[in-house]
């Protein structure tokens, strides 16, 4: 395991590139749509001024289109006794405060916007102008249009804080806006973009000489596919405050190894998703560095596929060096095969949130580790990655054994995931755990037939095994740490312990759902394979649930719903009982 360290760390030194312009370095806390905020330092300036951030967006339940009235557009719309109208001056004086605190500080100032969401009064009353006949609100009308140019002219003349605007599409959240409404606007796929785009572009870049940040984020074509990407992009003209907000990875924050990769077959390819993904792998996304705009990289720093930070989980030198699974392949593949690109512009981290529900942490040491690296990178992208983390866990008191030690854990738990989770081999369904939640047999059917199929069954539960004996590894060193605060000390050989038995528990589930799958094949079991992993599993669960009840471990995850892990381990279980492993009834 010593020698696996020694070479992450030799990759880390390879590719330092010399870069003279000065890099945009924003965050974002996403807080979890429809729960209280997070508690965390990401919510003060002080953090961001600290560790070197120019700017702030803040996140979709925040943004400035909330706290507009439309009363400069139609002044008749509200009542000042209406209650929507009482909401969205709440809304506009909490907003107002938190984007003044951060601009007072020196920083920039974004707000992420759903697009397109409205007033519900304001859309009932011009739905025959704006909606078509399912309803949703229709970015093509010439009154929509009309609205939403009115509603940005509001936003800068009420909130002249801001420094501009984030744009998402796709996907819209309705969760904490009570009386608001919307759907996504593209109708038309590329057409859609680019009327939606020229309109934003002439309102917010070119009318008032702010920023303009347009997510490609989608779930199939623009944000993956370069051929959707440049069909869009060159369709707009370039401007000075016209920027394209692109994830690193080539479709959302997942890993999977690229198996006989080449970029040409995706010329050939109409979406890129889940199932594209799984069975493809998923590189650095392929549209970073191409077209003639100006881009900013999404990079999230909690993820959450893989644990949301409950354990270590460290992606920020393979976002800057490459990930291991992407060493070798032709083509950018990470922060510094595209640092001197004239397109490339700076980073976009967030520091927190993204999905849903838990496990919720109380500690941000892994998250925290992932921004600071990143943040002090694109400050100075000459500075190997391996010195910043040195400054990093100097922040929290740890002599430099123990650095040595934190930074072996981090580099250790990135490959633990892609073993443990994801595969080297690909062909992995990667949506099959998110959040704090872990799929079973039914998720991960085709990944199964596939296996079977190719008669390596054996070869990915070598790999599994291999995961778990990284996650052991990283567990003694979390408890071999003695300096820095006591606290720190106790969540980094918590949090080390969590990965492992979550990870164990995953090789478990592997075991019994490949052996099980192969004797629904042939009818034959490897029942006392399948009764041991399922006692492990068991105890694995009894071992994580007293864990919880320290007072510094992050929640854990839920199982024993339909068509989980947990379900499927059960339906197991019965088949080895009924086999005679009887000491199995006792879970």
């Amino acid at each position: 395991m010593r020698k696996l360290y020694i070479a992450i760390c030799i990759l880390t030194l390879v590719g330092c590139h010399s870069v003279k312009k000065s890099l945009t370095v924003f965050d974002m806390v996403h807080h979890n749509p429809g729960e209280a905020e997070f508690e965390t330092s990401y919510n003060t300036p002080e953090k961001y001024i600290q560790y070197g951030y120019t700017g702030k967006v803040f996140h979709l339940f925040d943004a400035a289109q909330y706290g507009i009235s439309f009363e400069l557009y139609d002044k008749s719309l509200y009542a000042d006794s209406d209650e929507d109208k009482k909401w969205i001056v709440r809304k506009a004086e909490s907003i107002s405060k938190k984007y003044k605190e951060f601009s007072k500080a020196g920083l920039e100032v974004y707000c992420m916007m759903d697009m397109i969401v409205l007033p519900k009064k304001l859309v009932q009353k011009y739905k025959t102008e704006i909606c078509d006949g399912r309803g949703k609100i229709d970015i093509h009308r010439p009154k929509t249009q009309e609205i939403i140019r009115a509603l940005i002219n509001e936003i800068f003349i009420k909130f002249p804080e801001l420094s501009g605007l984030v744009i998402r599409t796709g996907e819209t959240y309705l969760n904490d806006t009570p009386f608001h409404q919307g759907n996504n606007p593209i109708f038309n796929k590329t057409h859609s973009h680019i009327e939606l785009i020229n309109l934003l572009r002439d309102e917010v870049c070119v009318k008032r000489n702010k920023k303009l940040y347009y997510r490609t984020w989608d779930t199939d074509y623009f944000h993956a596919l370069p051929k959707y990407y440049l069909t869009v992009t060159d369709s707009v003209e370039p401007h000075k405050n016209l920027y394209f907000s692109i994830k690193h990875t080539m479709v959302d924050y997942w890993r999977s190894a690229p198996v006989n990769w080449n970029e040409h077959q995706l010329d050939n390819m109409q979406k890129y998703w889940i199932d594209e993904a799984s069975m493809h792998g998923i590189p650095f996304n392929p549209c970073i560095g191409k077209g003639k705009h100006k881009q900013i990289v999404e990079i999230q720093c909690q993820r959450e596929y893989e644990g949301k930070s409950a354990h270590p989980n460290y992606i920020a030198n393979g976002v800057i060096n490459r990930f291991t699974e992407l060493k070798g392949l032709p083509g950018p593949q990470c922060l510094n095969d595209v640092v001197n690109n004239p397109n490339f512009t700076g980073i976009w981290t967030w520091s927190r949130g993204g999905g849903w529900g838990g496990p919720y942490i109380k500690n941000d040491l892994w998250n925290d580790a992932n921004t600071y690296v990143l943040a002090n990178w694109a400050k100075n992208p000459k500075r190997p990655e391996s010195k910043i983390f040195h400054d990093f866990a100097a922040t929290k008191g740890l002599a430099d054994d123990d650095i040595e030690k934190l930074h072996q854990i981090c580099l250790l738990s990135s490959e633990g995931i892609l073993h443990s989770q994801y595969s080297v081999y690909g062909d992995v369904m990667v949506v099959w755990t998110r959040d704090q939640g872990m799929g079973g047999s039914g998720a991960l059917h085709a990944t199964l037939d596939s296996i079977y199929a190719n008669n390596a069954i054996d070869k990915y539960l070598a790999e599994k095994k291999e995961g778990t004996a990284i996650w052991k590894n990283i567990e003694e060193l979390g408890r071999s740490i003695k300096t820095g605060d006591m606290a720190t000390r106790n969540f980094i050989a918590t949090s080390c312990t969590y990965g492992r038995i979550k990870f164990e528990i995953f090789e478990m589930g592997w075991i019994v759902m490949l052996k099980g799958y192969a004797g629904d094949k042939t009818g034959v079991y490897d029942f006392k394979a399948m009764s041991d992993a399922i006692k492990r599993y068991d105890a694995l669960w009894a071992e994580w649930r007293e864990l919880e009840k320290r007072p510094e471990c992050p929640s854990i995850y839920k199982t024993g719903s339909g068509g989980d892990l947990g379900a499927t381990i059960d339906s197991y279980r019965t088949k080895c009982i009924d086999a005679g492993f009887n000491e199995l009834r006792n879970k």
